[in-house]
């Protein structure tokens, strides 16, 4: 059974950055930094416009006012059941009826043998799934030609914010329009469709919930029913509803008038939103260091659940807020690539351009009679804290686990149950796969926005975001052969230049044996007078003809 766990809200704001902590047995779990320049767009819903349409993708690029286009595919385009169902359900009649004529002989004579009639049989089901599943990729081409002919270039259309730009990837888009709430997701295009949470596992409470709330839905509206909501009152569910139902009104109102690209409707604030989807029963303490947080949390909480009133609390400690708490150094462990484990073992976590690669290390030398016991050990430790930091940097995509190496296969599936067992308390849907014979574990997670040290981290001046820099020797070598070739090119001695470098490449220049400029007036018979210059990094330098002070750097490259 699983056990309670006491969990902490803490919303910290400084400036204009606020900062939700959901904290889990005194340790952090996950973080939300919202800044006035990124704030989340999840759930925004817009009145966009078609820019093209690409069959092959079976997507269409949508403008919505951003930087790059939204992707809509074609999966996420609405359609009316109806069209849906005509062309992608499959018909079973005829293959009922192949297999009725299996089973006997049109000319009436007996069949040779059982085995030939299983033989043959088996063949017709075989004949007929080929056939149920080429018919079925033919409808599934029918209905992506049908979205692509009601899609056009320059078109309006409703959409919203699945996925949150990456990189240089616009938007993720659904017209499939939802409006979540505290107990239920309206479906203003649901059709009359109510689904239930699996979390409700009581028959009789799902049945309750359907009934009730398809008792409030107007027509044509569907609904989500949230976990939530099991147990709760009537009046509480239908003041969550005109909530909703409000807020559909309101961007219906404003479509009326809009012109793409537009933003029609902007999600709740960060802290409704926090509490919308974190607030449940097991939130013990709920902690804000600021007046108009505390207020908002209040509101919302004396309508959600006002028996939590209680664990609502303006924080009046002399401390910081997050070191008050103890999670302080937990906040700033966040942009370490390294990780320390209790048992003296660590992980290395590495972002690459496909994916994330985490390597686990025993971190020292163990005995060979216990190399088996310390290596399981240190890998059932480093599954907890893999997963913990997973949601605690809200990594997605694709991970790769490089564990430590194991003899024993049992030892390899108490692993892959622990990394199992540790994901199911991530609210991101997950897939896992069992270790390799070469000890992988590759997990895939949703990932609707960047990750916290994409968003919140710049990129290294330095290094580019590689985390090497080029070798200071190595630059003084192109610095050379850009010379070589400029004195072979002008062929006009006694030429004035200004050399810019990075001080650390200008270091070693400076303790050379014979004084550089005039290694180089001996060799190429140019005047060269060096600078350092912070702003390059190590892997760059700079030429400018000092009479006229143009770079020239780019022309002898």
């Amino acid at each position: 059974m699983k056990k309670n766990v006491k969990k902490q809200l803490l919303m910290n704001k400084t400036g204009d950055e606020i900062q939700v902590a959901l904290v889990e047995e005194g340790r952090l779990a996950e973080l939300i930094i919202e800044r006035p320049e990124s704030m989340r767009s999840i759930g925004d819903i817009y009145l966009g416009r078609v820019h093209k349409v690409v069959e092959g993708l079976k997507a269409a690029f949508v403008d919505i006012g951003q930087k790059s286009d939204g992707f809509l595919h074609f999966s996420d385009v609405g359609t009316t059941s109806e069209d849906y169902r005509a062309l992608v359900e499959d018909d079973d009649d005829d293959e009922n009826g192949d297999d009725d004529e299996s089973e006997g002989g049109s000319n009436g004579k007996p069949q040779s043998s059982s085995r030939e009639s299983s033989r043959s049989a088996g063949q017709q089901k075989d004949d007929s799934r080929q056939a149920s599943a080429a018919d079925t990729k033919e409808r599934r081409q029918s209905y992506t030609q049908m979205i692509a002919k009601k899609l056009k270039p320059n078109d309006s259309i409703l959409v919203q914010v699945i996925k949150e730009p990456i990189g240089t990837k616009g938007s993720r888009l659904t017209s499939d329009i939802t409006i979540a709430g505290r107990f239920m997701v309206l479906l203003p295009f649901g059709g009359g469709q109510i689904a239930v949470s699996r979390r409700v596992v009581s028959r009789k409470e799902r049945g309750r919930l359907k009934k009730l709330i398809r008792s409030m839905l107007p027509e044509g509206f569907g609904a989500i029913i949230r976990t939530v909501a099991e147990m709760q009152d009537e009046t509480l569910l239908k003041q969550d509803l005109e909530k909703l139902l409000v807020k559909w009104k309101q961007i219906e109102e404003k479509l009326q008038d809009a012109k793409p690209p537009q933003l029609i409707f902007k999600e709740d604030t960060i802290i409704s939103s926090v509490l919308r989807d974190s607030l449940t029963s097991d939130v013990t303490e709920i902690v804000a260091n600021s007046n108009s947080i505390h207020k908002e949390t209040l509101n919302y909480i004396q309508w959600a659940a006002p028996e939590m009133v209680k664990n609502v609390s303006l924080y009046q400690g002399k401390l910081p807020l997050f070191e008050g708490y103890g999670i302080a150094k937990d906040v700033e462990s966040i942009f370490s690539r390294k990780v320390w484990l209790k048992s003296g073992g660590y992980i290395i976590i590495e972002h690459t351009e496909a994916m994330v690669v985490v390597d686990v290390n025993s971190g020292r030398y163990a005995a060979k009679r216990e190399q088996e016991e310390n290596s399981l050990k240190t890998n059932l430790e480093a599954a907890r804290e893999i997963v913990r930091q997973l949601r605690l940097r809200d990594i997605g995509g694709i991970i790769v686990v490089d564990f430590i190496d194991m003899m024993d296969s049992k030892n390899s599936q108490k692993v892959y149950d622990s990394m199992k067992s540790e994901l199911r308390n991530d609210r991101a849907k997950s897939n896992i796969l069992p270790l390799s014979d070469f000890g992988l574990m590759q997990i895939t997670r949703e990932r609707i926005r960047p990750s916290l040290m994409q968003r919140m981290g710049d990129q290294c001046p330095a290094c580019g975001g590689t985390g090497v820099v080029q070798a200071r020797f190595t630059t003084i070598n192109q610095v050379e052969r850009w010379l070589r070739k400029f004195a072979l090119e002008q062929k006009l001695p006694f030429q004035q230049l200004d050399l810019h470098v990075s001080p650390t490449v200008l270091e070693p220049m400076r303790e050379s044996d014979m004084k550089t400029e005039m290694k180089w007036f001996l060799q190429h018979m140019v005047f060269v007078r060096i600078k350092s210059d912070e702003s390059l990094r190590s892997d760059d330098f700079r030429f400018y003809n000092r009479k006229t002070g143009a770079d020239i750097t780019s022309e002898y490259n």
